[in-house]
């Protein structure tokens, strides 16, 4: 399937999409990873972490921006985020800077009297003295009448007492402020009481929470401010087939607004409604100096048959650092730029489990600084270096012998969408037990000591993803050489034509060495536009396949394709697909710099601009 496709299926929630779109790019994810995870440990925290941060961001993902970029983005955050974390710990020496997170600062230092309270005199007075009226250990010593080893011990002694206190309390007040926000939203929006709470987690600055009626298939997602705005809302429903017109569905909009947020319209610039598959999206946007502020803005989903199905706002407070730029702004010029520039070529697609040669427009760029414009390089095309199969001797294993499935595990779930088809297997009588009702131990429960396989449509298997825990007593059984032939093996199983198709790409380790990572790459006269490459992933210690995805499409149907020539010419698909083409002047946020900078920003990633065309038929294509 399509990126852009399986990310705005994930984005509208639909069962199973954003669980395929990670099993889709866990690979990637985990190599951004590794680059800044110091142990395996990190890289599991973090990993988990960038998941859940993505689970509740998506819906936010602009069209215009590249999904991989996207979770790049967030993977390096949350990786600087978690070192920073580990690093840094409140002083509570200098109680000043303790902001406790649900009081007003003018009643910061009746809260610090009052949990100093609570310890004994002695240890309460010198705490006091050295927090609130700064004094020296030796100007305490004095007025107390103790020693100054005496006084520093009563005051570390009190710090650390003082750390048990604030940690109580604030695990207090976060639960109260978590039981309030969940029952505002079960207010605001009528959940059922028949719903389960799958998710409730704290994160600091947004606060989520999710429903689920699995006999419906139904469920909401809502997430708060921690001062109780609202800042999403998604609902999965089933819908009629009442078509209502766009008048009636804007109206709803505004009374969602009214009646559920804050949020004033006439502040913010309408933005042209865009046309999803199953919904109306009203946006408003912010500006400044009279150009859009990218990312700062909120929109609304209202489906054809009249209910709000997704509200997204994308900050909460509004930018104030602009860095105008040096150069003067030359929209036309950029665009006539783009025009000359943008490549259009032919690949061959295998997005929607079907091969078609399409054209393909690809530009310098989709977005660059104003100031940088010029100085922008052509974008130069990849190469990628391959090397024949070696021939290895075929295994008298199963496919299921391969991948650990035995007759000890059970089938715990099964899709039978035609784009998710599979099954995932547990073992049997092996029960896991959430904590918590966070994001990561939703996840965990889904995943954890499961093994999930993807079949085509003709019930071959298209997809392996392993996530059971070897042996910790087991050792490591083999090198890259070994597992590289461990993966040939299974794909003689799995793609018996492989030895025609298939080219070696390059063999590695993951970050802990507990795999053999072997990719290949489809041997093609016309280049791939995506799926071009096959990884295949051997635990080092129980020489199974822990990971496999395959081509979209069967082999005969990819050897035939590359027989067909177009019947359209690149010239003529160049002008055809380009004759939409706008560019706009945008603020953008430049979180390094602090600052918004402006922008030329492109249309060729929205989600109704076509960029593909289908070479034969000349259909445009999403």
């Amino acid at each position: 399937m399509e990126e852009t496709q399986l990310v705005k299926r994930a984005q509208q929630r639909e069962k199973g999409a954003f669980e395929h779109l990670m099993e889709v790019y866990a690979p990637r994810l985990q190599r951004i990873i590794n680059a800044y995870a110091l142990n395996k440990y990190d890289l599991e925290d973090i990993k988990q972490e960038t998941i859940i941060r993505m689970f509740v961001s998506l819906p936010t993902l602009l069209h215009h921006r590249s999904f991989t970029s996207w979770m790049k983005k967030i993977a390096i955050h949350t990786s600087i985020d978690f070192y920073r974390k580990k690093d840094r710990e409140i002083p509570i020496e200098n109680v000043q800077e303790i902001k406790h997170s649900y009081k007003e600062e003018s009643e910061h230092l009746l809260w610090i009297g009052q949990i100093l309270d609570e310890l004994n005199k002695r240890k309460s007075q010198i705490l006091f003295l050295k927090i609130i009226d700064d004094y020296t250990f030796k100007q305490i010593s004095h007025i107390v009448g103790l020693t100054e080893s005496t006084v520093k011990s009563h005051y570390y002694g009190g710090i650390k007492k003082l750390k048990m206190i604030l940690a109580a309390e604030t695990i207090g007040e976060v639960q109260n402020m978590l039981e309030t926000l969940k029952e505002k939203a079960v207010s605001m929006f009528s959940i059922p009481s028949s719903y389960d709470l799958l998710i409730e987690q704290d994160y600091s600055e947004e606060i989520l929470f999710a429903w689920e009626d699995k006999g419906e298939e139904t469920g909401f997602i809502v997430s708060f401010h921690p001062n109780g705005e609202l800042l999403s809302y998604s609902r999965d429903m089933n819908h009629t087939h009442i078509h209502y017109a766009e008048e009636v569905l804007y109206e709803k909009a505004l009374t969602f607004l009214h009646d559920q947020t804050n949020l004033c319209p006439s502040s913010f610039s309408n933005a042209s409604p865009t046309f999803l598959t199953k919904s109306i999206r009203f946006e408003w946007i912010m500006k400044h100096n009279g150009y859009k502020i990218d990312n700062s803005s909120f929109f609304i989903d209202v489906s054809y048959d009249g209910y709000v199905i997704n509200f997204k706002r994308y900050c909460t407070t509004l930018p104030r650092h602009f860095q105008q730029p040096q150069k003067e702004v030359h929209v036309e010029a950029v665009k006539d730029y783009l025009m000359k520039e943008t490549s259009c070529n032919l690949f061959l697609s295998t997005s929607n489990n079907k091969g078609q040669l399409v054209y393909k427009i690809e530009p310098p760029f989709y977005s660059v600084e104003v100031d940088e414009f010029s100085l922008y390089p052509v974008k130069e095309d990849d190469l990628v270096l391959s090397k024949p199969l070696m021939s290895v001797n075929p295994s008298t294993e199963t496919i299921e012998d391969m991948i650990g499935l035995t007759d000890k595990h059970e089938c715990i779930r099964e899709s039978k969408d035609p784009e998710l088809r599979g099954k995932v297997f547990r073992k049997k009588n092996l029960t896991l037990v959430s904590s918590d009702k966070s994001v990561d131990s939703y996840m965990r429960e889904r995943n954890e000591e499961t093994i999930k396989i993807q079949y085509k449509e003709n019930g071959k298997i298209k997809g392996i993803f392993s996530f059971e825990t070897p042996p910790a007593n087991l050792r490591k059984k083999c090198n890259r050489k070994q597992g590289y032939e461990r993966a040939l093996q299974f794909l003689e199983k799995v793609l018996p034509s492989y030895q025609t198709i298939l080219r070696f790409g390059g063999v590695s380790y993951n970050t802990d060495e507990s795999w053999v990572l072997v990719t290949f790459y489809l041997t093609s006269n016309i280049p791939f536009e995506y799926g071009g490459m096959i990884n295949v992933s051997v635990c080092r210690k129980t020489l199974r396949i822990v990971y496999y995805m395959g081509p979209e499409i069967e082999v005969d149907k990819l050897l035939s394709l590359q027989e067909e020539r177009p019947l359209i010419s690149a010239t003529k698909a160049k002008e055809t697909l380009l004759s939409l083409l706008e560019v706009e002047a945008v603020w953008k946020e430049d979180e390094e710099k602090d600052c918004f900078i402006f922008h030329y920003q492109t249309n060729l990633l929205e989600p109704n601009f076509h960029s593909r065309m289908n070479a034969k038929t000349g259909d445009l294509l999403d």
